[in-house]
């Protein structure tokens, strides 16, 4: 008898959902599958630790997977490199710099960029942190800073507010003098919280002595100032550029159904609408029935092991499972001051506890995949 050919299984990213595909690929293998895990770094930093690690209450280490150890306990083998194309009727992923990798299944797991980030005067002259692995630089260029500095973070989110705590602390803890502003095209900072939230994030940056502007939008990107528009100049020596998600061209030339900013339309089981060998999760894609998921990474987790099922259905048969979106999450933003600002249903809270909480829930993350 002809024995059967194994599942060419590609998982390209290395985000939350896709490190609990590797976990469990490890600990219930799938007999007759050839895993390949393709990222653009050899490790991956854990967002959710990065404004920790920025102000220097983690090593890098404490924040990092190993992706071709997680590869390899699972039974598989890692690429080093950026996928840039999809072609559904090769079934091949093509890669930045040539060579291609062929799929039976295929899954999608590689976040979002930040909107405006094509543009080359941002790329040339404002520090970014999508992917990842560009974390350790500007950890790097904050070392490297001495006396007065200015610091623009380019977008009010909570990824915003977060760095700008961590580049306070880090900045005052180095002797420094400082000036940071927060820079947002919106009339609000975290627009999508509310309004009680809002109150206490922005006194917890008036208390740290960060600027907040809103309903600003930048024109440019210069060595040491950033333009708004109307011509006006804010001096920087360092511009984080940290707006809101887009998708990657990634899905551009593939044909396959985007929503209306590129990101993969994917259906209750997290599979492409117009593809079921193609499946994603976390911030590159929308679910068609759930359009207004945010892009956080908590959704990633949940997605997870719908992901898991979803494939092992592709691969053994089966009836795949349907995901649904949950009303709300909890939400633990680093102020940098030993504490946390925590928003979960009707409570807010901005204290030592909440911080403890978040560290807690963060090494347990690292932890279960470390």
């Amino acid at each position: 008898m002809r024995s059967k050919s194994p599942t060419r299984l590609l998982l390209v990213g290395a985000g939350h959902a896709h490190l609990e595909i590797l976990r469990r690929q490890a600990s219930h293998p799938q007999a007759h599958v050839d895993l390949t895990l393709v990222s653009v770094a050899d490790c991956h930093h854990y967002s959710g630790m990065v404004p920790g690690f920025l102000q220097g209450q983690y090593e890098e280490r404490e924040i990092t997977f190993d992706l071709p150890a997680l590869a390899e306990k699972a039974g598989g083998r890692f690429v080093q490199a950026k996928a840039v194309a999809l072609d559904p009727t090769a079934r091949e992923v093509r890669l930045e710099g040539g060579g291609t990798l062929g799929y039976d299944l295929v899954s999608f797991n590689v976040g979002s960029r930040s909107a405006g980030d094509e543009d080359e005067a941002v790329r040339r002259h404002a520090a970014r942190v999508k992917p990842m692995s560009r974390v350790a630089e500007l950890r790097r260029r904050l070392g490297e800073m001495s006396g007065e500095n200015h610091v623009v973070i380019v977008g009010g989110g909570a990824a915003g507010v977060e760095i700008a705590c961590a580049i306070a602390t880090f900045l005052d803890e180095a002797g420094c003098r400082r000036r940071i502003t927060i820079v947002e095209g919106s009339g609000a900072i975290l627009s999508d919280y509310s309004k009680r939230f809002r109150r206490r994030a922005e006194a917890v940056l008036a208390g740290r002595d960060i600027a907040v502007r809103t309903g600003i939008r930048v024109e440019t990107v210069e060595t040491d100032a950033v333009r708004i528009k109307g011509g006006a100049l804010l001096r920087s020596d360092l511009t984080v550029w940290l707006t809101g998600a887009a998708a990657w061209p990634l899905f551009e030339s593939s044909g396959l159904p985007v929503d209306r900013k590129g990101f993969l339309l994917v259906d209750d089981s997290l599979r492409s609408i117009a593809d079921p060998r193609i499946f994603g999760a976390g911030d590159c894609v929308t679910p068609e029935r759930y359009p207004d998921t945010p892009k956080a990474g908590v959704y990633a987790v949940r997605e997870a092991p719908v992901l898991w099922q979803s494939l092992v259905a592709a691969i053994e048969g089966g009836k795949p499972p349907r995901y649904k979106p949950q009303g709300g999450f909890l939400s633990l933003l680093n102020t940098g001051d030993g504490k946390a600002l925590l928003r979960y249903k009707s409570l807010v809270s901005h204290s030592r506890w909440a911080w403890r909480l978040k560290d807690r829930i963060d090494r347990g993350f690292m932890k279960r995949y470390q």
